[in-house]
Parts: structure tokens; C-alpha cells; sequence
């Protein structure tokens, strides 16, 4: 089926892919399931949006059995290869079915119930602008969230976004018509993986009502920070630092955090999938990327600061105290440098946080290696904190000539 043969809907479902045929098509039947489960009476429509796949990711999808309420259209989207553009695509199929509400779910995803659509898209049909996931995850899965995205979201805008990169999202068709109208969309990072920071940083600049959804466990194909995410770490850096002087008029007004309530219950008998993850390794990386850039470090952080750093040399040998204080004031260094720095300096900038960062990693790895997931949530909730308590620090900073 394809896209004109439909003249309207009620509800979009999209999922980007690429080369996922050993997972996409379980996400679809279950997203299949929930639609028809929970959303018998509304016209539904679940959007492939796919890059191509070398696989027989889209042959798998066609295979899906679909009660005659459901309509699948499969399709190869066209522009910048990456997930950006997919989500791109899926906007522009529910603007033009002027469908109510939209609910991204990833193709990687093992962990994904029928439960998950009711989650995601009843409140966008009911007030709410943006549905964020909230899941049970391995203590290391999430590196970037963890220590980045999730203490700077929060701080900045004021409201705790515990999983603001998730990928599984629901949007009210309001927020995805602004979304398509931004100009951000210059930016080519925003078309790869920096789509879900733009998204959950639009929805808090814009107002617009939020929750988030308790889906339970979340298992997919994740990746080992040491090693496999540099990528992924300069385009949703470089999207978040975009995004924080887009908004600059909103972020630097709001004063404290506030919850977000929660939707679901997430009574679920998954466990989290451990995930393989080297300890040596990441002291290892970040000892042999750490000296690449002892200019930039010199330049833009204050002398205590770079001397945690170094002591981190050690940390294979000894238990280095390295306080959050230290990695808050840290990363709201970078923010500040960024915002004065010409973009053709900004990746090398950004590729120096990130050997900072693998420190971080390294650090909590040491730290919790014995402990629980609850125990290493703890941490990095605390964390959060002290970003929110420093956020002043950023404000000095950002300011200062």
C-alpha cells in the first residue's frame, strides 16, 4: 500500500529502520497487536521508514499479519542517509493524513509489548504534546543519556526528562507540524541521530505538555561506549549544543525542576539484558585520547578541574574521587565554548568531551561495578542534581567575554 491510497487517518505509527531484520518484524506485530487491542475503533496506520536496508528488513515487515483496521505502508525514504530523515518522512506521512496523534518506535527493540502503544499514544489524544519513555535499563546502557543528555535536558528547561534521547516517542500532531516548521533542520546532524534530542528540546522550549510513559524494560542493540558510539556522540552533541542556543530565551528563565508525571505501570516480568562492557578498555580509550587535546582543556577548563582529570591516569591502579561537581562544571564548559566557537572549530571541540566523557564512564563503571542497576541509578539521578544546583556556573560562563 502506499501512502496516497490512504485519504485519512487517525493514528501514525512510525518506525525508522535500517538492516533490522531480525527485530522489525517483531516491532510490527506488536505494534500491530496494540493498535488493534487498544485502538480498535481509530484508523490506523504504522509507517516503515526505511534507508535502504541491504537486508530483508522490509520483505520480513510485509510478512506481518495486519487486521483489515491496521494499514502498513512500507517505504524507502529519500535525502540524508540516516534517522533524522527517516523521522522526517514519518512527519510529513501524518501531516498529510492529518492524523491526530503519532506515536516513533525503534526497529531494533526486543523488549516491546502491545501495551507500549497504549502508553505512548493516549495522552498525545488527550492534551499532551509529547510522551517521553521511561524504561528499566542495564546500569550501562544509555552512556550518552546518562551523563549528558539527561542532567543538561533537565537543568536547562526545568523539567526531569529522565530518557530524553529514548527513541520511542508520542507526539501530538500539533508539536510535529512545528517540528517539520523549524529551521533547525539545517543542521545535518538533526537528520541523523540527533533527531530525538531536537525533538524532546523543541517539546520543552515550545511549552508543550509533557509526560512520561512507563514502558518497562528496554532491550535492544546496544553499544559499547568505549569503542562503538563516536558517531552517535558527535551528532547528538552538536544537536543539543544547537538546540541550547536556539533556546537560549527560554532555558536561561527557568529556575529549578520540576517531575513529570509518569503514565503507565510498567508491571512487566522482563529483566534487562546485560550488556558487554569493558571496563579496562574504556580506562584505556580515554587515557589514549585524553592528551589529543590538552590545548583545548588548558584554554576552557579552570585548573582543579583538569587536575581530576589527570588523577583519572590512575584510576586502573587506585579509587580516584572524582566528584559530580567536577563533570557538571566540566560539561557547562564545553556549552559555554561552544556557543563562542565558529562552527568549523565545533567537532574538534566536541571529539575532546567525549574523551572526557569515556573518563566519566570509566569512573561510574568503577564505581557501580559491583552494585545493583537501583544503586547505579541512584548515582546518576544525584548527578543530576548537582547540574541543576550549578546551572548559575553555565549562566557565568555563557555570558563571560
Amino acid at each position: 500500500m502506499y501512502l496516497h491510497d490512504i485519504e485519512k487517518a487517525d493514528v501514525l505509527v512510525g518506525i525508522p529502520s535500517y538492516n533490522n531484520v531480525l527485530t522489525a518484524s517483531y516491532v510490527l506485530s506488536q505494534v500491530t497487536k496494540g493498535l488493534d487491542t487498544y485502538f480498535p475503533n481509530l484508523r490506523s496506520v504504522i509507517f516503515i521508514s526505511d534507508g535502504n536496508s541491504k537486508d530483508d528488513t522490509l520483505r520480513s515487515v510485509k510478512r506481518v499479519y495486519l487486521p483489515s483496521g491496521v494499514k502498513l505502508i512500507p517505504a524507502i525514504y529519500f535525502g540524508l542517509s540516516g534517522k533524522g530523515t527517516a523521522v522526517k518522512a514519518i512527519f510529513e506521512a501524518a501531516s498529510q493524513l492529518k492524523v491526530k496523534s503519532v506515536a516513533l518506535v525503534d526497529s531494533d527493540l526486543r523488549s516491546i509489548t502491545p501495551e507500549w502503544m497504549k502508553l505512548l499514544i493516549t495522552p498525545t489524544m488527550n492534551g499532551t504534546g509529547f510522551v517521553t519513555p521511561y524504561y528499566d535499563r542495564f546500569k550501562y546502557d544509555g552512556t550518552i543519556t546518562n551523563f549528558l543528555c539527561y542532567p543538561v535536558v533537565t537543568s536547562l528547561f526545568g523539567k526531569e526528562i529522565r530518557q530524553p534521547i529514548g527513541g520511542d516517542f508520542g507526539l501530538s500532531i500539533e508539536l510535529v507540524e512545528d517540528l517539520l516548521d523549524s529551521p533547525m533542520w539545517e543542521l545535518p546532524d538533526i537528520s541523523r541521530f540527533g533527531i530525538d534530542i531536537f525533538e524532546t528540546c523543541t517539546a520543552l522550549a515550545k511549552g508543550y505538555k509533557i509526560k512520561q510513559a512507563l514502558l518497562g524494560v528496554k532491550n535492544h542493540d546496544a553499544k559499547d561506549p568505549s569503542s562503538q558510539l563516536i558517531s552517535m556522540f558527535r551528532q547528538v552533541m552538536n544537536t543539543m549544543f544547537t538546540c541550547i542556543e536556539q533556546y537560549e530565551p527560554v532555558w536561561k528563565e527557568i529556575h529549578g525542576v520540576s517531575k513529570t508525571q509518569m503514565f503507565g505501570d510498567a508491571s512487566y516480568a522482563d529483566r534487562c539484558e546485560a550488556i558487554e562492557v569493558s571496563l579496562q578498555a574504556t580506562i584505556e580509550a580515554f587515557k589514549s585520547k585524553y592528551h589529543q587535546y590538552t590545548d583545548i582543556y588548558n584554554l576552557i577548563l579552570e585548573t582543579d578541574i583538569r587536575q581530576k582529570f589527570l588523577e583519572l591516569h590512575l584510576i586502573d591502579k587506585y579509587d580516584v574521587d572524582f566528584p559530580s561537581e567536577i563533570w557538571a562544571k566540566t560539561v557547562y564548559s564545553f556549552i559555554a565554548e561552544f556557543h563562542k566557537t565558529p562552527t568549523f572549530f565545533r567537532m574538534r571541540l566536541i571529539d575532546a568531551l567525549r574523551a572526557l566523557w569515556i573518563g566519566r564512564v570509566a569512573v561510574f563503571l568503577k564505581e557501580t561495578w559491583e552494585k545493583s542497576r537501583e544503586e547505579g541509578e541512584e548515582k546518576i539521578v544525584e548527578e543530576a542534581k548537582v547540574f541543576e544546583r550549578l546551572k548559575p556556573y553555565l549562566i557565568e560562563k555563557y555570558y563571560k567575554d
